[in-house]
């Protein structure tokens, strides 16, 4: 009970490090449809984050893990230009603060699957 309780907790973002399973191709060969990444919340440090580092970030309630490939500070905010490493061209979508979940530190081959599995149901 006590494991149980912990993977959800881990899962669930609670801690300073989350997993999510990989749902899609848009990383590979780097990181596969199906692997587990851990995820270290930044915490406002934006200023540790640099080009190519593979971060983490929620858009319309789904989290997506990407690339970093440009960050712009403009007037005291910081924004974030991502793109997957097997996407010809990068996101359409500008990363704001808000929207940043951390930076992509570990990955676990494989073990998403089952994750990943209901998720298609």
């Amino acid at each position: 009970t006590v494991i149980v309780i912990g993977l959800v907790y881990f899962t669930s973002g609670e801690f300073h490090y989350h997993a999510v399973a990989i749902a899609s191709g848009s990383m590979e060969p780097n990181i596969s449809k199906g692997d587990v990444v851990v995820i270290e919340k930044i915490d406002k440090q934006y200023e540790k984050l640099s080009e190519g580092m593979v971060v983490a970030y929620k858009y319309d309630g789904v989290i997506i893990v990407h690339r970093l490939i440009n960050i712009v500070k403009e007037s005291g905010q910081y924004y974030f230009y991502t793109q997957g490493d097997a996407n010809r061209t990068p996101d359409n979508v500008v990363i704001n603060e808000d929207m940043l979940v951390g930076i992509v530190n570990h990955r676990i081959p494989v073990i998403g699957y089952p994750t990943v599995w209901l998720n298609e149901l």
